[in-house]
């Protein structure tokens, strides 16, 4: 049986053309696409691309290597600056407590202060008498707070008085309290010269150069603030901050 359009194969076939259905012209197409872009490539440019890969591959990650040493670092900073912070914070607390604590003799009603300066004098073998006095009062408002006493200010006539009073209490008594003084509990009781807001901050920080630098003694003798290395040493007295930083 004769197939229709037959004669067009035999001619197309005797000129030496080749003939193909339409879906294989197309997969003929694709092919010759794939082939046209494959002419272009040779084994050394496939491997400079590699190349070209693994160099950018190593640069980035040398980046983010030399991204997270910087990251590391800050945070071991931000670490260590945090710790010393937390460290003078609780140096602070604790020179707070230490300043609430002074003086720490029970507050009552209708109390009669003079006599309680009296009683601290008699427990030192000091006899403090009413013209000794010129003036002596709690400091502060009146908290709320049980077991937290207000200190008391004694303001002496003559400075000698004072300074026998508190040469007595560095002689005689180093573990000072309440119980000195007939009372049942056993509080420390500190005396100290009256310093201005100035001089105390001074105070506080000459204590916290006495922790870094290693000094034995501070103390306090007529306002002034004295510092002792060790037993033998000579005494620094500290009267200005620039007297702190040129230890």
């Amino acid at each position: 049986m004769a197939l229709e359009g037959q004669p067009d194969v035999d001619y197309l076939t005797e000129q030496g053309t080749g003939w193909r259905c339409d879906p294989c012209n197309k997969t003929r197409r694709k092919s010759m696409r794939l082939e046209y872009a494959a002419e272009g490539l040779t084994l050394e440019t496939i491997m400079n691309t590699l190349k070209e890969m693994r160099e950018e591959q190593k640069t980035n990650t040398a980046d983010f290597n030399r991204s997270y040493e910087m990251l590391y670092s800050k945070v071991e900073e931000n670490t260590v600056t945090l710790r010393d912070a937390m460290g003078k914070i609780e140096d602070y607390l604790r020179e707070i407590e230490q300043l609430k604590s002074e003086n720490g003799i029970p507050e009552e009603k209708e109390e009669q202060v003079s006599e309680l300066v009296k009683k601290v004098g008699k427990a030192l073998d000091v006899n403090i008498t009413d013209s000794m006095i010129d003036a002596c009062h709690r400091i502060g408002k009146k908290t709320s707070e049980r077991n937290q006493a207000r200190g008391i200010v004694v303001k002496f006539v003559r400075r000698t008085d004072k300074e026998e009073l508190m040469k007595k209490r560095r002689e005689k008594k180093r573990d000072f309290s309440t119980r000195h003084l007939g009372l049942t509990m056993d509080i420390p009781v500190y005396l100290n010269e009256s310093l201005s807001p100035a001089r105390r901050r001074l105070l506080a920080q000459a204590r916290q150069l006495r922790k870094e630098r290693g000094y034995k003694y501070i103390w306090l003798r007529n306002g002034n603030i004295l510092l002792r290395k060790e037993e033998k040493a000579p005494v620094v007295e500290i009267r200005t901050q620039a007297d702190l930083n040129g230890l």
